[in-house]
């Protein structure tokens, strides 16, 4: 374990997460448009967020490590740290 791969998992959940936040505030502004968007939008961010997830285990280069590896545990603090700040930040 070196301190090379803490980074690349860092890095790559924090472009991880502004893509799937770029997803879902696509998905909601073209829900808008749309008749019943309550039930439309989770509908839709719910189907978008399980092929997002589906993208990044294939694309993630530590599908090999167990889900309690540190390297992996950095990646998920960092894709939840940076999308709920921009989730934050854009609602304000």
């Amino acid at each position: 374990m070196k301190n090379k791969d803490f980074l690349l998992s860092i890095a790559l959940n924090i472009f991880l997460a502004y893509l799937w936040t770029f997803l879902i505030y696509l998905i909601f502004d073209f829900v808008k448009l749309k008749d019943n968007t309550l039930l439309f939008g989770i509908v839709l961010a719910s189907i978008g967020t399980l092929l997002f997830a589906e993208v990044i285990r294939r694309v993630n280069p530590f599908i090999k490590y167990k889900i309690t590896h540190p390297v992996k545990i950095a990646g998920f603090i960092s894709f939840g740290l940076i999308s709920i700040a921009n989730l934050y930040w854009v609602n304000l």
